[in-house]
């Protein structure tokens, strides 16, 4: 499992529900964009230089936030460890 997917795993774990439940591939980028934002410029020229199947061109956002979709009561460092392991880039 990589670092992505436990991030979403541990998110289900605390709050018994998906966190990007997607229709589609699209659609579950759009709602990961909606939640975390755009990726930086320079990820997404990575994401672009791998993609083959779909064009990678999002308009720029800003997220609303995991802690939006948190359970009340949740720590700090619960918040940053689910903010670190859903990051687009770990570098």
């Amino acid at each position: 499992m990589d670092i992505w997917g436990f991030g979403c795993v541990l998110f289900e774990l605390i709050t018994k529900k998906p966190l990007f439940p997607g229709k589609d591939e699209l659609d579950q980028i759009h709602r990961i964009n909606n939640i975390l934002g755009t990726p930086k410029p320079e990820v997404l020229e990575r994401f672009r230089s791998q993609a083959t199947h779909m064009d990678i061109n999002f308009t720029p956002k800003k997220g609303i936030g995991l802690e939006k979709f948190l359970p009340a009561g949740c720590t700090e460092d619960l918040k940053d460890i689910l903010n670190k392991l859903l990051a687009y880039d770990h570098s």
